[in-house]
């Protein structure tokens, strides 16, 4: 080995340091390049994940926007029902005062006294199938109240005593 110069050494190991530096430059690069690459593709599924985001956004916009639109006509609905109730309200009114002006005497209460019995007459009918929940269905505050609407003047017949 001592009959090799030197400088010999000198290039073998400058050679070596040189192959030494490209390997690890070439590693260097090959890493950056896999590094960009995988950027790249995270970038490449965000960006795609924000687009299914924005149009899941859009459709909800819609959506939003389609059930404000039928608020907005049900409450047009509502105030035309409203509308339309107020001014039935209003007509049966007009025929109420119709009605007094064409005869005072005559009044909602003597139509309904005549329809008292049909109660009744449909509580006799379940007491005589004999079912077993009548009474428990029966209201008695109702029974109650039927025989505390006959007036003082009237008699049994429902005549109004003079």
């Amino acid at each position: 080995m001592n009959d090799l110069d030197w400088w010999v050494w000198l290039i073998v190991a400058l050679v070596v340091v040189g192959i030494v530096i490209a390997i690890a430059a070439a590693g260097r690069r090959a890493g950056a390049e896999r590094r960009r690459e995988e950027h790249r593709e995270k970038a490449s599924l965000m960006r795609d994940e924000a687009m299914e985001t924005a149009i899941d956004a859009q459709r909800t916009s819609a959506a939003a926007t389609a059930a404000q639109a039928e608020a907005d006509e049900a409450k047009l609905e509502a105030e035309r029902l409203q509308t339309e109730a107020a001014r039935a309200d209003l007509a049966a009114a007009e025929r109420v005062r119709e009605a007094d002006r064409v005869d005072p005497d005559v009044s909602d209460e003597d139509a309904v006294l005549g329809d008292r019995d049909v109660d009744r007459d449909r509580d006799t009918d379940l007491d005589r199938r004999g079912d077993a929940d009548v009474d428990r269905d029966r209201d008695m505050d109702l029974d109650r109240r039927r025989d505390a609407d006959v007036d003082a003047d009237r008699g049994d017949d429902d005549t109004v005593a003079r």
